[in-house]
């Protein structure tokens, strides 16, 4: 550089020192700015994108497959249980398909329980309950699949036992909801034996009175 532009930009120094800080500290902040700004694009992998696949209604395994492929992963944010659906299957996912996302991004799911929803009886199930009380409770806590048995018994329509499988139903026996559950009723004296599946017409539960 020549000798006289050394000179000037000393003495212009030496005559507005403010100024000149003024303008260091200018080009001091653009250099820093430039530099976050190569360091955020390296960091944040700027125009490493990729396309989220419509992933609902797989299975957990395929739906996890298919998002590798583009380079994403998966994690599950909630389980529901909906007997509609297998276990393990995705049923609403986020961010949507279709969106544009960073690569190695997640993608949250929500599946359908991998088993049954369990429930915990809560009611003692015999006694003097009768089938009528006894089906509306075990409808209302989710099971749907009972059978009545009748056995002769002085005590007319009321559940003499209850079981699913082998296991009896007692206050805090823990189920699934897909359990098959045998009430066995009394019918009097005068009735024979016999196993009736709930869902015959016969047996359908008449509205309550108010």
């Amino acid at each position: 550089m020549p000798e006289h532009a050394k000179f000037s930009i000393k003495e212009f120094y030496q005559k507005h020192p403010i100024i000149c800080n003024i303008l260091l500290i200018i080009l001091t902040g653009f250099i820093l700015l430039w530099g976050a700004l190569l360091f955020l694009d390296s960091w944040t992998l700027h125009g490493d994108t990729a396309v989220v696949p419509d992933i609902k209604h797989k299975s957990y395994a395929d739906a996890k497959a298919a998002l590798e492929a583009n380079k994403l992963t998966i994690e599950i944010s909630d389980s529901i249980y909906d007997p509609a659906f297998g276990p393990g299957t995705v049923i609403e996912s986020w961010p949507k398909p279709g969106a544009v996302v960073k690569d190695g991004r997640q993608v949250f799911v929500t599946v359908t329980a991998f088993s049954p929803k369990q429930v915990t009886i809560s009611m003692p199930m015999t006694g003097n309950v009768s089938s009528r009380q006894a089906i509306s409770y075990l409808r209302g806590i989710g099971i749907s699949d009972i059978r009545l048995e009748h056995v002769p018994s002085e005590f007319v329509d009321l559940v003499v036992a209850a079981r699913y499988g082998n296991t009896p139903l007692n206050v805090g026996t823990v189920l699934p909801v897909t359990s098959t559950v045998t009430l066995t009723v009394g019918s009097g004296y005068s009735e024979e034996n016999d196993s009736i599946p709930f869902e015959n017409p016969s047996l359908e539960l008449e509205p309550e009175e108010e």
